[in-house]
């Protein structure tokens, strides 16, 4: 802690001021002429030979807080130690001293000596109930006779509310911080993963002149790819959710089962999952990101209460079933140590959680409830110590979705025979495995390549293209800065870009996809997928 000592230009308190005890400020008026009569009877002349008595005496600070008496305590100094009355307050206040108040005396006693007037420091002190106090502390000196200090009035304000609001805020810091990290990480991942998930998928196609156990093989790689494929999405869906809410039917079974993926890492040495869905189809109305978060949170949580190393013994159980009055309940359950009723009524607050230092910022269930709120739902925390912790959530239940009478989308076959000729595409990215990737795969169209923005631009001063597939975050020149650069041309192409991006995990990223109407596809995408998104650019086909 960051101690000081100064002196201050306040006037003392009037010491024979009446109702002083009724004071809701802390303070203590203490007779301080034993500890400085101590200190003289030892032969110390100055600070200094006072310094060299505590250094060859361990005793002597004790000495001197036992000769400090207490006149009188306000009613605010017993309201802050939790002392019965004011009787109470003044026998115990030295004992609720902690050993790093008791070092900081030492500097009370040298200021003393140097007749500073005042003295602020912040130290750390005991409640009666045993509670510790981060608090900020004056000392104000009276004078005497023969200029020697014979009383001190000590004035002391709470700290630990302020500080702990201090280290929450700044633990919410470092974990935006994480979250911003953890985007551009999952934007690295889905560069290579783009080429490697499809490579797999080509050589599945043609998996038949392969042995048994080569098969089996690719299969496995395929399935592992397609599993980091999704985490990954889900990922960055979850990061995006308070871009701007869609209001869409969700179906609630697979929101459950995405956030429970998501959430495996914590889950998977702390305890088994037990499904518990209704039969049939659950859907509410909502934000799918959003009510993803909400049950992401929850499952978090859950895990997070339990303990690794006792898989067998623990569980989390997450159901979901059909309520009254058009509502759907959706419970997660844990087999955790529970939650002490004093943190239980106030669970919901901002700031306020059951983790250790470091584990969270307690402004999960916060924002959960806020957005459960939104989506004019109902959330309860039922808990009892021992017994585990079921965490209720109620939102109202929409209709299953209506799938509307169209007519199916034109194979891509049928889409390369309208196209009737080649499409000169220029693909920006620099990842040279992903621009052969896309190169091999329009072999059909004249395909140029860019490894980045400054060479993307060059390349369109050239010629005029059907279709741009630019990366969105590239090093030095961004597919933001090409398309500016694109917009500015005598005949601008800015309209042609269709933007490759494996998340925009910046906020400016993130309004500029917004601010603009240009087709955007997101990493790892199939290459059908990927062709299709094409001729909707170049006007081939209809994007509706």
């Amino acid at each position: 802690m960051v101690r000081l000592i100064q002196q201050s230009k306040e006037a003392a308190p009037d010491s024979d001021e009446l109702g002083w005890e009724l004071l809701p400020s802390a303070l203590w008026d203490l007779d301080f002429r034993g500890p400085l009569e101590w200190i003289e009877a030892r032969g110390c002349r100055d600070a200094s030979e006072f310094k060299d008595l505590v250094r060859n005496d361990p005793n002597a600070l004790a000495e001197c807080l036992d000769r400090i008496r207490i006149h009188r305590v306000s009613a605010g100094a017993v309201a802050l130690v939790g002392a019965a009355s004011e009787e109470e307050c003044i026998r115990r206040s030295l004992e609720l001293l902690t050993a790093e108040s008791k070092a900081d005396f030492l500097r009370v006693l040298i200021a003393a000596f140097r007749k500073e007037n005042d003295v602020h420091i912040e130290t750390a002190i005991m409640t009666c109930s045993r509670e510790p106090r981060d608090v900020r502390v004056h000392w104000r000196f009276v004078g005497g006779e023969e200029g020697r200090f014979q009383r001190a009035i000590v004035s002391v304000v709470d700290m630990t509310a302020e500080r702990d609001l201090q280290q929450r805020l700044l633990l919410a810091e470092r974990m935006s911080a994480i979250g911003t990290l953890t985007a551009s990480i999952i934007h690295e991942i889905k560069n290579p993963l783009t080429f490697v998930w499809n490579h797999l998928r080509s050589l599945r196609s043609s998996a038949e002149q392969l042995s048994p156990e080569a098969r089996e093989l690719l299969e496995e790689a395929y399935e592992g790819t397609e599993r980091i494929r999704v985490i990954s999405n889900e990922i960055t869906s979850l990061s995006h959710g308070s871009d701007g809410v869609e209001v869409e039917t969700v179906n609630l079974k697979e929101v459950l089962d995405a956030a429970l993926r998501v959430a495996q890492p914590e889950i998977q040495h702390r305890a088994s999952v037990v499904r518990e869905y209704e039969e049939g189809s659950l859907y509410i109305r909502g934000s799918r990101t959003r009510v993803g978060q909400v049950f992401l949170n929850l499952i978090v949580n859950a895990a997070q209460a339990i303990d690794p190393g006792d898989l067998a013994q623990n569980v989390i159980t997450v159901r979901a079933r059909n309520a009254e009055r058009d509502r759907v309940c959706i419970d997660i359950q844990d087999t955790g140590p529970g939650i002490p009723p004093q943190l239980l009524r106030r669970i919901f607050d901002p700031f306020v959680t059951t983790k250790p230092a470091g584990r969270g910022t307690g402004l999960g269930l916060s924002i959960t409830r806020r957005i459960v709120h939104s989506l004019e739902g109902t959330i309860e925390i039922q808990s009892h110590p021992g017994q585990g912790t079921v965490a209720r959530v109620v939102l109202p239940r929409a209709s299953r979705p209506q799938r509307p009478l169209t007519v199916p989308p034109p194979s891509i076959s049928a889409i390369r025979r309208a196209a009737r000729g080649k499409l000169s595409i220029l693909v920006v990215d620099d990842e040279p495995v992903i621009a052969r990737l896309i190169q091999k795969a329009l072999v059909d169209h004249d395909v140029t390549t860019a490894h980045d923005g400054r060479e993307a631009v060059a390349l369109m001063g050239d010629h005029a293209y059907d279709v741009i597939l630019c990366d969105l975050i590239m090093p030095e020149m961004t597919g933001m800065d090409v398309y500016r650069a694109a917009l500015q041309r005598t005949k601008p192409m800015n309209d042609r870009i269709v933007f490759m991006t494996g998340g925009a995990f910046t906020q400016r990223a993130r309004d500029f996809l917004q601010s603009v109407p240009n087709l955007r596809i997101e990493k790892p995408f199939e290459l059908t997928h990927l062709e299709r998104t094409i001729y909707e650019a170049a006007d081939i086909i209809d994007p509706h």
